[in-house]
């Protein structure tokens, strides 16, 4: 089977109503021999004639799909290969690839709208299988050049300009889009050679962590030991009384003590002008508690419940790990900084860390132990609530509760190393190394603590096509590969842990000096180095601190949005200071925006590319104070499905 990299470049210009592909290139993985079409149909017809199966990389399938889409949907007579279950046509699978009828073709495009795959069967009978190469190697382009230190590098040009599909391509366009496949083609070789060729960077890790001879399900051993599905079943196969314990089954329970990393900024420090401060991250944070070094066990097998307001003493032993659902109503001890959320309650903000179970209002801002709604119903502020035993210990030492009751639990085997060799495997490559295997063993230690989180939830996307254009609807489906939860509920506890407890030593009050942002694995003080209390510093060291940058002034405006004047980086003076902005949803393009601003320090030829609403912007002198809610900047391209694919328009950004 020959494997391909590909990509499309496509029409930009004032005032278009449509769009098509003018340049199609694509490279034989191991060889350097770029071919360039100026149609998507020669595309096709190059591939359809090789007579063999094919897979193609496109660094972002959900652009260059979107052209594939259209052309097949509108251009050509490939048939969907879908069957319905019903006429309503609300529920279908897509057919197996061995069993497409020849000239079909399918496509795997999530319900958050990711795309992994497409997939044609030719009229000949072979398949040319298009992948989503930016799930394996999740970088730019341009990143993945400098990163993997490939022969090739990116280059820049003009996107803007009246092109189409079969036009003249310029010597100098002709080489920027060669090296963008050289570019591409030489990180997937690397991949491969490494035995990596998984859909996913997360199915690659998987795939590591089960093969790897030396932990202790390892069939390699052929010691008789209980293999990985003794270690990590399928917990969904577990059946519970819904009545009882609130959930179906075993994972759906422990799901519900699942969450993500711990974001949260002082509300008093918020939108004022810090000075003299320090940003220390995490050195690994996901490997880091997973090791052994850590002091962290995980829970392995099937779980035995309980059933009460109690927690049995076998469940706290060292030897063991649980979760426990329990009922309160809570509010913030003194000094303390919250980290509970609640989600999937329309009376809370799901990504809110909150203070309180108080319901507050949120036209006036006042709390209230309960609210009437329109029918009459009264609901009030006493909430149930499902952790593990990491998080619920650190709840009771931040929180005051009331009317608290364990509901019920459930507790399993506990060990520590189960990660070790895998984890030990990579931190030694990235230790040892440079280039490409510095960065495949960066993307395999962070990479592998989501699987094991991984949910049946495969409900996808499917096309339909009407006057308007091409649409979309959800179908639902619930059979991909689940992961093992109470690892995944585990892992995110503890790092949350050490970053709360460390961030809570730090804190010494709402208008004192010290610890102002966190964000999973980082924390943000305006304190010497040397005032840091428990917060060991290395370089590179598992559960260690390193010093990422220094900054003297810096303004944080809410979680995922803040602006650091950046001095020094890992405590080395640099040759020109900067401001790093971090602002989630706004592009790159209008951050430089906002720094040309303040610095009036614009290139003569960077500024003739900008369009006049640019223009206007960056000639308005601002400072880190304008940095706010209420902020707009042009030039954000959003992309806008318009006729023959997909065009990114200008828009502004605002901070909302």
């Amino acid at each position: 089977m020959k494997i391909y990299a590909c990509d499309f470049e496509t029409t930009v210009y004032d005032g278009q109503t449509d769009t098509e592909v003018w340049s199609s290139a694509l490279v034989q993985l191991t060889t350097e021999d770029v071919i360039v079409h100026g149609h998507i149909e020669d595309t096709l017809a190059y591939f359809t004639n090789l007579s063999e199966d094919v897979i193609l990389y496109y660094h972002n399938l959900k652009f260059d799909g979107s052209f594939w889409l259209d052309y097949l949907m509108n251009k050509t007579t490939y048939q969907l290969a879908f069957e319905w279950y019903d006429e309503e046509q609300t529920c279908g699978e897509w057919i197996d690839t061995k069993k497409m009828p020849r000239h079909s073709f399918k496509y795997l495009i999530s319900s958050m709208g990711q795309w992994y795959t497409m997939t044609l069967k030719t009229e000949y009978g072979y398949t040319i299988t298009m992948r989503d190469s930016l799930k394996l190697l999740p970088f730019s382009l341009q990143d993945i050049g400098k990163s993997f230190k490939t022969k090739h590098q990116k280059l820049t040009m003009e996107y803007t300009g009246k092109r189409y599909a079969g036009c003249d391509i310029s010597e100098e366009e002709l080489e920027y889009i060669k090296n963008d496949v050289l570019v591409l083609k030489e990180a997937l070789e690397y991949m491969f050679n490494e035995g990596h060729q998984k859909l996913t960077i997360g199915s690659c890790c998987l795939e590591e962590f089960k093969k790897n001879p030396l932990s202790p399900w390892s069939t390699i051993r052929g010691d008789g030991l209980p293999d990985y599905s003794w270690f990590f079943p399928n917990l969904e196969e577990i059946e519970l009384d819904y009545s009882i314990y609130g959930a179906e089954n075993v994972d759906r329970y422990i799901r519900n003590s699942y969450g993500g990393g711990w974001c949260y900024l002082v509300p008093e420090k918020a939108n004022v002008v810090k000075h003299n401060g320090h940003t220390a991250d995490v050195n690994s944070l996901y490997p880091s508690v997973m090791h052994s070094m850590s002091g962290s066990k995980y829970p392995i097998g099937e779980p035995i419940f309980w059933h009460g307001d109690y927690i049995p003493a076998e469940a706290d032993r060292d030897s063991r790990f649980f979760f426990v659902r329990f009922r309160c109503s809570f509010h913030i001890k003194e000094g303390m900084l919250p980290f509970v959320h609640i989600r999937h309650n329309m009376l809370y903000d799901s990504n809110e860390n909150l203070i309180t179970s108080d319901i507050r209002d949120r036209n006036t801002g006042e709390y209230m132990k309960a609210i009437r709604l329109k029918n009459g119903d009264v609901i009030g502020n006493i909430v149930t609530l499902t952790m593990s035993q990491v998080e619920f210990k650190l709840f009771l030492e931040h929180y005051n509760t009331d009317s608290f009751e364990i509901l019920d639990g459930c507790y399993f085997m506990a060990t520590s190393g189960i990660f070790d060799p895998y984890i030990d495997k990579w931190k030694e490559v990235k230790m040892n190394s440079k280039g490409a295997q510095r960065t495949l063993a960066k993307l395999f230690l962070n990479n592998l603590y989501g699987k094991m989180a991984s949910n049946t939830d495969s409900t996808f996307k499917i096309a339909f096509k009407d006057e308007k254009g091409i649409h979309f609807k959800e179908i639902k489906a619930n059979d991909k590969e689940i992961g093992y939860i109470p690892i995944g509920s585990a892992i995110t506890s503890y790092a949350r842990n050490f970053t709360i407890r460390t961030a809570q030593k730090n804190y010494h009050g709402a208008t004192e000096r010290g610890f102002i942002y966190a964000d999973t694995d980082s924390i943000h003080c305006d304190l010497d180095v040397d005032e840091f209390i428990d917060v060991p510093i290395h370089d590179t060291e598992f559960c260690h601190w390193k010093i990422e940058n220094t900054w003297d002034t810096a303004i944080f405006v809410r979680q995922k949005t803040y602006i650091e004047h950046t001095t020094e980086e890992d405590l080395r003076p640099i040759e020109k200071p900067y401001y790093l902005v971090k602002c989630a949803g706004m592009p790159k393009h209008c951050k430089d925006l906002f720094v040309y601003s303040m610095q009036q320090d614009i290139s003569a030829e960077e500024y003739s590319k900008l369009t006049e609403e640019g223009k206007k912007f960056v000639d308005v002198k601002r400072d880190i104070t304008d940095f706010r809610l209420g902020l707009s900047v042009p030039e954000k391209l959003m992309p806008k499905r318009i006729e023959g694919g997909v065009l990114l328009v200008n828009t502004t950004y605002q901070m909302r």
